[in-house]
């Protein structure tokens, strides 16, 4: 069975990934510039304690998420946090068939 990765985002990410049937993820330079451009994905769950201190991205950014089965295609981060932390250095798109959750990070 395949991991299910996660893309968190806030209101204005959402709305323009979950307007098209096939989600894409742009690939883009994050703020930590020691990484490189890409789309960012977690296998940590939406219920993870200290999810934004984690992730080490704002809680605005952890309202709404994305959850999808992995298809093998990603790349860890280098260091620790490549363990839970994977991305795409293209834009990421991800059909209908592999899409498993879209909305308020705090629903189930």
């Amino acid at each position: 069975m395949p991991a299910v990765m996660a893309h968190f985002t806030d209101k204005d990410g959402f709305n323009g990934i979950k307007s098209a049937p096939v989600w894409r993820f742009l690939a883009a330079q994050p703020p930590a510039s020691q990484h490189p451009p890409g789309a960012y994905f977690t296998t940590l769950g939406r219920s993870t304690p200290l999810l934004s201190q984690r992730l080490r991205i704002p809680r605005s950014k952890i309202e709404y998420v994305f959850e999808f089965d992995d298809a093998g295609d990603l790349e860890a981060i280098d260091g620790g946090r490549g363990a839970f932390i994977f991305f795409s250095r293209t834009d990421d798109l991800v059909p209908e068939p592999r899409q498993t959750y879209a909305g308020p990070r705090d629903s189930s």
